[in-house]
């Protein structure tokens, strides 16, 4: 695909997460670094990505260095691989970027640091936020304090193989759609494909994202506040699980087998494949979109359908912009912060490089010029986050995930995995997953 969709998973990698934990205690004696950018007397920004948001970055700074003539920048841009590492060997240098890309998974970590600066001086100043959602903006707050601007709202949703369900002559689901809307629609696709395909890939582990809104929607979050903690219950997680065991069971969803395999590798997840209509890897699309034929089409993720059932869904910011707390053109950075988050040129040049644009404002220039499959992508983003704008009965959306957050994560899926093997009983794994997260927490 053209673009990339940075919403691969609210944990990006666990190498990232490693990277920046191992900024350690070096960096809180100096505070990030002594210093900033280049002798050159230029900013020196720095990003992660494909050639295409490469040359859309460039293309947008141009136009901000000739519209601000006294500002040049020194441009800096690799791959996601080794880009926290680089960074935190700079830092330590004392020739750390004055600005640059961060990831939300990291930048709590950096933030309590002191490697990145709080911007909240500049907000209504230099630095205008106007249609940026307090929800979206969490994604870049921590501690109450903000350290990085969001590029793009990231959103928890399925993958829909829509030209699968349309050769079944089955109906595409509502997005005020129920987890029992999911299970019936699952064995709808089984019994219409003549056992030849599955309705929707095992959840039970395989994303953390999906059963994080499962948890929300019990009013518990993955975390809590400090990151110590696990913020959901032993219940949540069982009712979790018990629900992923009756869909394999009657075969609304893949066996273990086809499950392990997908682990990780997008090339053998069950859309791509075609043994499976609905995932809830959303890397599918902008990754694995460019390997399978079907025509795509995305859905939030289903609704509580119990009593008391609270909206699940949040916004995360895609990647965020920061800047560096020794630098010495934070200002400035926080002029080209402003300039993405506002600029029509800006917006334009960058389309979905950076994830589906942050504000309706942003979404609405760029709508004209899409692929119907991005428009697609792009107004189901759009619906999450005006049904989240208009929730009552949301909680506040979650703090920055702790560093253990990828051990979770795995921890996660390997139980799923051991239950659907049937290795292990699920009273015994619910005993030992708790017993191993929390202890990963605890660090």
């Amino acid at each position: 695909m053209g673009h990339e969709i940075s919403r691969r998973s609210l944990f990006r990698t666990a190498s990232g997460v490693a990277a920046a934990a191992a900024i350690g205690g070096s960096l809180t004696a100096c505070g990030g670094g002594t210093g900033a950018g280049t002798t050159s007397g230029k900013l020196t920004m720095t990003w992660w990505g494909s050639d295409d948001r490469h040359n859309a970055y460039k293309k947008a700074l141009a136009t901000f260095q000739k519209n601000n003539s006294k500002i040049k920048i020194e441009e800096r841009y690799s791959g996601y691989d080794g880009y926290f590492d680089k960074f935190n060997t700079q830092v330590a240098g004392g020739s750390a970027p004055d600005l640059l890309q961060m990831d939300t998974a990291l930048v709590a970590q950096y933030a309590r640091k002191g490697v990145i600066a709080p911007l909240d001086e500049y907000v209504g100043k230099s630095l205008d936020l106007t249609g940026f959602s307090k929800t979206l903006l969490a994604a870049g707050t921590v501690d109450g304090k903000l350290y990085g601007v969001p590029s793009g709202i990231g959103t928890n949703q399925l993958t829909v193989n829509r030209s699968g369900l349309e050769k079944l002559g089955l109906t595409f689901p509502d997005p005020e759609w129920t987890w029992a809307d999911l299970k019936k629609i699952a064995l709808d696709v089984r019994k219409k494909s003549g056992g030849k395909i599955y309705g929707v890939d095992d959840g039970g582990g395989g994303t953390l994202n999906a059963f994080e809104i499962f948890a929300r929607e019990h009013g518990q979050n993955l975390f809590s506040t400090d990151g110590k903690k696990l913020g959901f219950t032993p219940e949540t997680l069982q009712e979790w699980w018990e629900y992923w065991a009756e869909m394999r069971k009657d075969k609304a969803s893949p066996p273990a087998a086809i499950t392990s395999a997908a682990h990780n590798d997008l090339t053998k997840n069950g859309v791509v494949i075609g043994k499976s209509l609905f995932t809830f890897d959303i890397g599918v699309y902008g990754a694995g979109g460019s390997i399978t034929d079907a025509t795509l089409d995305f859905l939030p993720t289903p609704q509580g359908d119990w009593s008391g059932a609270r909206e699940g869904n949040f916004l995360n910011g895609g990647v965020l912009l920061s800047a560096t707390k020794a630098s010495k053109k934070i200002a400035d950075s926080v002029k080209v912060i402003s300039f993405f988050a506002q600029d029509k040129t800006a917006i334009k040049d960058m389309q979905l490089q950076r994830g589906i644009p942050p504000t309706e404002k942003a979404r609405s220039l760029i709508a004209g010029d899409l692929s119907d499959t991005d428009k697609k992508n792009m107004a189901n983003a759009d619906y999450i986050s005006k049904r989240v704008a208009k929730a009552s009965n949301a909680l506040a959306a979650p703090t920055a995930p702790p560093a253990a957050a990828t051990q979770v994560w795995d921890l996660l899926f390997q139980s799923n995995l051991a239950i659907a093997f049937g290795k292990k009983t699920m009273k015994a794994q619910l005993s030992e997953f708790f017993d191993q997260a929390q202890s990963a927490l605890a660090g």
